[in-house]
C-alpha cells in the first residue's frame, strides 16, 4: 500500500510539474470546462494552461463575453469593446488600458504557435465576474457579479432624479444630470419638454455591465402624454450608459433606444395641430399624389413630392426596380396634420392599407406612419424618410 501511494504521488507530482513549465511546454491543451453563468463553453483547442493558468485565444474568449475587437498586427495589440468597457492591451506588455486607465497586465496577453492568448482570470474579473475553480471537476466557473446593492442604488439614483425633472419639467435639473462629456441634445430635450409634458413609469430596470467609471442600465420605460404638443404614446426599452463624474454621481452619458411599441395608435388621430385650411389641403394634396404615384408605377411623379436629398438617383433606381417587379394598391383610410411651425414645416399623420402583388404573391397590410412635410416656394413637398408607428398584416 505505501509503495502504490507513493508511486501515485510520484506520478501526480510529474503532472503538477509539467503543468508549471514554460509556455512552449504547455502548449498542448487540457480538459478543461469552462462554465459562463452556468452555461458550457467550449474553447476547444484555443484553451491552453500555461504555468498552472487559464488562456484562451483572444477573439473566442472576448466574444464570449460580448466583446467586439480589432487585432493591430504591427504594435500586436487589442482593442476590445463592449458596452461600458474598453480594454486595450499587447502581447508581453505589463500594462494595458481600461476605459483609458492604466492598469497592470504582468503575463496577461501571451503569443503561442501562432495564436495570440489572453487570461481567462483576468478578462472575466474585468468584467464584473466572479471567477472560481474547481479541482474536483476541473472547471472554471464565471458568474457574473455586477454592482453592489449600494452601487445599484446609486445608479438608479440618477433615474429616480430624471423622474422628477420631467414631472417639473425643469431644464435646469435636466442638464445637471448629463455628463460633461454627453452625447445626448440637451438643448433638444429642453425644447421638448417646453411643449409637451410627459409622465413616464420605469416598469423593468437591469444594470447590464458596471465599472468604476461606466456602468450601463437597461430601462423598459412606459411614456404617455399629459398636455401640450403632439407625442406619441409609447412603451421602450432604452440602454443609458452612464459616466462617473468629478463629484462622484453617475451622470447620463448617452441613451439608445433598442426597442418601441406605441401603445395608443388611434389616439394619436385626436392629436390634430391647428392648421390654416389652403396649407392643409395643399399637405393633404402632396401625399395623395404620391399614393397615385406609386400605384401607377410612376417613378418620376413619385420623386416630384418629395424634398431634396441625397442619392435621388440610387432611390429612383430602387423605385424601378420595385414598380417594375411588383404591383401596388395604396389606399388611405385616415391622416391628419400633427405638428405646424405656422410657416414651413408640419408633420403628417396617416393610416393606409397597402396591397402587394409580386409575381402572383400578394399581400396586404394595414400601416400607420409619420411623415415630415415642408414647403419650398408655395408648394408642399414631403420627406424621403417615413416613421412607420405600426404595421399589421391583414
Amino acid at each position: 500500500m505505501k509503495l502504490k501511494r507513493i508511486i501515485v504521488m510520484l506520478i501526480s507530482f510529474v503532472l503538477a510539474f509539467s503543468l508549471a513549465g514554460n509556455v512552449s511546454a504547455a502548449s498542448k491543451p487540457l480538459t478543461i470546462t469552462v462554465a459562463l453563468n452556468g452555461k458550457a463553453v467550449d474553447f476547444g483547442t484555443n484553451l491552453v494552461i500555461v504555468k498552472g493558468k487559464a488562456f484562451v485565444e483572444y477573439g473566442a474568449l472576448l466574444k464570449q463575453f460580448g466583446y467586439e475587437t480589432e487585432f493591430e498586427k504591427a504594435t500586436q495589440t487589442i482593442h476590445a469593446k463592449a458596452e461600458g468597457i474598453q480594454i486595450d492591451m499587447s502581447v508581453g506588455s505589463d500594462q494595458g488600458s481600461i476605459n483609458g486607465q492604466t492598469v497592470a497586465i504582468p503575463g496577461e496577453v501571451i503569443s503561442l504557435n501562432g495564436q495570440t492568448l489572453v487570461g481567462l482570470r483576468f478578462i472575466g474579473t474585468v468584467s464584473s465576474y466572479k471567477v472560481e475553480w474547481s479541482g474536483k471537476t476541473q472547471t472554471i466557473s464565471l458568474t457574473f457579479q455586477g454592482p453592489t446593492d449600494e452601487q445599484k442604488a446609486a445608479v438608479y439614483d440618477v433615474f429616480n432624479k430624471l423622474l422628477l425633472v420631467e414631472a417639473a419639467g425643469d431644464a435646469t435639473g435636466l442638464a445637471a444630470l448629463m455628463s460633461d462629456d454627453t452625447l445626448m441634445d440637451i438643448k433638444g430635450v429642453e425644447e421638448r419638454w417646453k411643449s409637451t409634458k410627459t409622465k413616464t413609469v420605469i416598469e423593468n430596470k437591469r444594470i447590464e455591465s458596471y465599472t468604476d467609471k461606466v456602468a450601463v442600465a437597461v430601462l423598459t420605460e412606459n411614456s404617455t402624454k399629459v398636455s401640450g404638443a403632439f407625442f406619441p404614446d409609447n412603451k421602450s426599452q432604452a440602454r443609458y450608459t452612464l459616466h462617473k463624474g468629478a463629484d462622484g454621481n453617475w451622470k447620463i452619458y448617452n441613451v439608445e433606444i433598442l426597442a418601441v411599441e406605441y401603445t395608443n395608435i388611434p389616439g394619436l388621430f385626436d392629436q390634430a395641430a391647428t392648421v390654416p385650411d389652403a396649407d392643409k389641403a395643399a399637405i393633404g394634396k402632396v401625399f395623395e399624389d404620391q399614393i397615385k404615384a406609386a400605384n401607377e408605377k410612376n417613378v418620376e411623379a413619385y420623386l416630384a413630392t418629395l424634398l431634396d436629398f441625397p442619392n435621388k438617383e440610387a432611390l429612383k433606381q430602387t423605385l424601378g426596380d420595385l414598380f417594375k417587379n411588383a404591383t401596388l394598391a395604396v389606399t388611405v383610410d385616415k391622416w391628419t396634420v400633427v405638428e405646424y411651425n405656422g410657416t414651413d414645416k408640419a408633420t403628417l399623420l396617416v393610416s393606409l392599407t397597402t396591397e402587394v402583388d409580386v409575381n402572383g404573391t400578394k399581400s396586404k397590410a394595414r400601416g400607420v406612419i409619420l411623415n415630415e412635410a415642408g414647403k419650398v416656394g408655395d408648394k408642399w413637398l414631403l420627406n424621403v424618410q417615413a416613421s412607420s408607428l405600426s404595421n399589421e398584416q391583414l
